[in-house]
């Protein structure tokens, strides 16, 4: 199993999903030198291994030519038996740096650039001529003709922050007429890598900026409403784009590395490619995520029980009730150190009961040194463990639980990488470096919390 996988010798960043007949495509723009950046492309039969393919699309030699410096990012297409590209060509001498430009493949491997590009320029009638990027492309049922969603700035607004979502219509994918903004929510400079879906008779608008955010509406030309939270995980997972392989929409996305490899360093573009998430639709128009079910049954199939038993309590009460350790102090913290390997792919139910307040695990714990992961009535966050009290958290998603209900743990902790899911309901996602290793650590904080059936999978170590 290849877990946050990364090329050789690249860093992957923007990812363009495509499923195609039992295989999932995922197209990825390598961490390049000045944003010359090229399409790799890697395949999976399971969402577990993945076999790197010849890159798909590359910059022209021409230097005139709309993508001389750069391929970015975009969208795939099946019509006819043909397969459609569409993405950005950039090219700083051209009066339009960022253009949509097209290609064409039989088999997703060897592709044929239209000689027609740009094929999509920006009509400044309605949008900046600057930025201009990041074709989604998809058949609208509804209209009866070919949308493709682009990430624009919207001249008629006022405001600095005119980003929003552009519109081009086409009736057979080679001739488009730009249209006015789908969305401009005058809340970021650009929306970035925008993606668009339907789930349960509602329409989602998936874009990024430094965050992936999503929007819902009952009808394409109805209201864009935002839930709370309109986001799917921390910033960690980078312009997360969805796929559809016939029984669930599934979200993929990139960690970048931290400059510097440290917990204070600004985060780069590139790094490895998170676990992929499941979207799962709510009545009220969010969007749950839950781990897909070929980790947790690989999980299942690799990993041991925890040894309770020979875990040691280091403050509060704790009781080992075979597979369950019971963390019991009504008036402090209760911490059982475990242990297990540097890199591990942990699961357990939890069961927070009464007054229990908040309960966790404890990682890489050394000299003082180490992090927190904290699951409490309001929110899960990481933050650095620091001796002499609690710090902000680096990251933090919300959550809700009342007490006195089981939530369903997947803690994947992979070098650098840090990622969590509860309850099916939420994730996050973060890199930490200092600490490299330490000790592991279970907590809770007043009162009695129960971690059922806790099981450690080992990892290969993260490339």
């Amino acid at each position: 199993m290849m877990l946050h996988f990364r090329p050789q010798g690249r860093w992957i960043g923007d990812l363009i999903p495509f499923f195609w007949r039992g295989e999932y495509h995922l197209f990825y723009l390598p961490r390049a030198p000045e944003g010359r950046h090229c399409w790799g492309h890697i395949v999976s039969l399971n969402l577990l291994d993945w076999e790197e393919l010849p890159d798909a699309i590359e910059p022209s030699n021409d230097p005139n030519a709309p993508d001389a410096v750069g391929c970015w990012t975009g969208s795939v297409i099946e019509h006819e038996g043909t397969f459609h590209c569409f993405y950005t060509g950039f090219n700083p001498r051209n009066p339009y740096p960022q253009t949509i430009c097209h290609a064409t493949s039989d088999d997703l491997i060897h592709w044929r650039k239209d000689p027609a590009n740009p094929v999509v320029v920006p009509d400044e009638r309605w949008y900046e001529p600057q930025d201009w990027r990041d074709p989604f492309v998809f058949f609208n049922s509804e209209a009866g003709e070919f949308w493709m969603l682009i990430c624009a700035r919207d001249k008629g607004v006022a405001f600095e922050r005119r980003g929003c979502v552009a519109l081009a219509t086409s009736r057979d994918l080679q001739i488009w007429q730009v249209q006015e903004p789908l969305w401009s929510g005058s809340i970021c400079w650009a929306a970035e890598c925008p993606d668009m879906f339907r789930l349960k008779n509602r329409w989602f608008l998936v874009y990024s900026h430094g965050i992936t955010r999503y929007r819902w509406s009952e009808k394409l030309d109805g209201i864009w409403f935002a839930s709370f939270p309109d986001t799917f995980d921390t910033e960690f997972v980078a312009a997360a784009k969805t796929l559809f392989d016939g029984k669930r929409q599934i979200l993929f996305g990139w960690i970048g590395t931290l400059e510097g490899e440290s917990d204070f360093g600004h985060r780069q573009w590139g790094g490895n490619m998170a676990l992929p998430r499941e979207l799962v639709p709510q009545p009220d128009g969010r969007l749950f995520v839950k781990l897909p079910e070929e980790f947790v049954k690989w999980h299942l199939e690799n990993s041991s029980p925890l040894q309770l038993k020979d875990c040691e309590p280091l403050c509060g009460t704790w009781t080992v009730e075979g597979t369950t350790a019971v963390a019991d102090s009504f008036s402090g913290v209760s911490v059982l150190r475990c242990g297990v390997p540097d890199d591990f792919f942990l699961s357990a139910t939890v069961e927070p009961q009464g007054e229990a307040v908040e309960f966790g695990f404890l990682l890489r714990m050394q000299d003082g040194k180490g992090h927190k992961l904290i699951v409490d009535k309001s929110k899960i966050a990481l933050m650095r463990w620091a001796s002499w009290g609690d710090v902000e958290p680096k990251v933090s998603r919300p959550i809700s639980w009342s007490g006195n209900e089981r939530l369903k743990v997947h803690l994947i902790v992979h070098g650098s990488i840090v990622e969590i899911f509860v309850g099916d309901t939420v994730s996050l996602a973060c890199r930490i470096y200092d600490p490299p290793a330490g000790w592991f650590g279970l907590y809770a904080v007043n009162g009695k919390v129960r971690f059922h059936d806790v099981t450690v999978a080992p990892l290969q170590p993260l490339s």
